[in-house]
């Protein structure tokens, strides 16, 4: 039997064609070389419900300060958590939308677009607001060498509190201008300010000067951002989706002061098709030695998440009550006390993203890995068995009989077969490896797998009964 290789994530091409391959809710990581194949594709991880909000509408923020406690942004109300309960803090001016938290070591402040930003001593718990002269309100703030810094919403400009207090001083500004576009927000990297515009981004960092930043030479580049919420730290670099006055949808990931493009002709192909880019956002995290941006598009209702430790894209997604994908729940997240949890856009759920969990709370996660094109030369074949190399024998007592689903397409995946169903085993049936018998003949045979399975899901290829014809 000839071995069928998993060697790509998702990568539908503008032409199926050229490839059809799809990946849902499972990504590769690359074997050692004398592994029995060299890839294998692990499910991402589920959500199991860690804590619930009070109040209404979606969790906008979560924050971990820097002595340790954790905030939630959820609807217009800001809360602090606290032995497993929440207590109200303050309001915020909006009710929807990102909000951006950063802390002096003192206090917080807590930003979302409005002139309202309420504040936190970290000590004392006593709040307090943002106000006077030289007070813009802010989308976003940052914090470099005890300076809290805010973009001045509509303009070029950016301004400082004092070091390591919250006075403002209608003079403390500077402007982000080498091209005369909107500055849509800054984050901190490596001790420097990344200032992200439409068309531009430019970095500054420490003067020893009347005011404490300065535009580092030769750190300016002519490359934009799409959309605010999309840019990331990971990997000891920044992420975002990016744009320019030539054109948009296309991930890019900072090379020193440079971008290097990561996203491929495939995903940039998805992305054209979406009504607005500009409303997507991300979130970065590591876990199980794989670094992972996580790019939501909500208007489009899909996610797309990028593996740093092997450069290669894969779907996520929610399966939703009419049984559609939409994007996933995570509209933010906030490492604490090393779990990853992650707030619901929708209602005041945090979840835990754990790899040892199957389901999305308690919802059935759909996993889609589709094979690459089989062809010989436009010669007919003919296939006898498809036998998946998978992990079996891993069902739970929720699920004792675990199935998966196989079809498979003759004109490249523009259409479909009907659906076969296997087991994946019983508790202990380790070598029941599903199989499916007399799948006919084609001369583009692309096979496709899907399971919703409450169990761990492995799988690094199939093994293959063929035969080639004449013609």
């Amino acid at each position: 039997m000839a071995r069928v290789l998993l060697t790509s994530a998702s990568y539908t091409a503008r032409s199926l064609l050229a490839n059809a391959q799809r990946c849902v809710n499972m990504y590769p990581e690359t074997n050692v070389p004398d592994a029995t194949a060299p890839t294998t594709f692990y499910g991402t991880p589920g959500r199991k419900l860690w804590s619930t909000v009070p109040g209404s509408g979606g969790v906008r923020c979560l924050y971990q300060t820097s002595n340790g406690d954790l905030y939630a942004a959820r609807g217009g109300e800001l809360y602090r958590y606290t032995a497993s309960a929440w207590t109200r803090m303050a309001g915020l001016g909006s009710t929807s939308g990102q909000v951006s938290a950063a802390d002096n070591g003192i206090s917080a402040v807590f930003v979302d677009g409005t002139t309202t930003a309420p504040t936190v001593n970290l000590t004392s718990l006593v709040v307090g607001a943002m106000s006077g002269a030289g007070w813009y309100g802010a989308n976003y703030v940052e914090v470099l060498n005890g300076f809290l810094i805010f973009n001045k919403p509509g303009t070029q400009q950016f301004y400082i509190t004092g070091a390591l207090d919250l006075t403002l001083d209608a003079l403390d500004f500077a402007s982000a201008e080498s091209v005369p576009d909107v500055l849509l927000r800054q984050i901190k990297d490596h001790n420097e300010i990344w200032f992200f515009g439409t068309e531009s981004i430019e970095v500054f960092g420490a003067a020893a000067a009347t005011f404490p930043f300065e535009r580092i030479s030769g750190a300016t580049m002519e490359m934009g951002c799409a959309a605010a919420n999309s840019v990331c730290k990971m990997d000891n670099s920044l992420f975002w989706l990016g744009s320019d006055e030539r054109g948009d949808g296309m991930v890019w990931r900072a090379n020193g002061y440079q971008p290097g493009r990561i996203s491929t002709h495939a995903l940039e192909e998805e992305m054209r098709k979406y009504g607005r880019i500009d409303d997507a956002q991300a979130y970065s995290y590591q876990q199980g030695g794989h670094s992972f941006y996580v790019l939501s598009f909500p208007t489009a209702k899909t996610t797309w998440a990028f593996d740093s430790a092997t450069g290669l894209w894969h779907e996520r997604a929610y399966r939703d009550e009419r049984n559609q994908l939409d994007r996933v729940r995570d509209n933010c997240h906030v490492l604490y006390k090393r779990k990853h949890l992650v707030g619901d856009w929708e209602n005041g759920n945090i979840y835990e993203l754990d790899l040892d969990t199957y389901t999305d709370n308690g919802a059935p996660i759909r996993r889609i890995k589709s094979f690459q094109h089989l062809t010989t030369s436009g010669v007919r074949q003919f296939f006898s068995k498809l036998t998946l190399d998978m992990e079996a024998g891993v069902a739970s007592d929720d699920e004792p009989d675990p199935k998966i689903w196989m079809r498979w397409s003759d004109d490249g995946g523009n259409s479909w077969s009907s659906t076969l169903t296997k087991s994946l085993g019983k508790v202990g049936e380790y070598r029941n490896k599903p199989d499916f018998n007399r799948l006919g003949s084609g001369r583009d045979r692309v096979f496709e797998v899907s399971t919703t399975t409450n169990a761990k899901i492995v799988l690094q290829g199939a093994f293959l009964d063929l035969k080639a014809g004449t013609s």
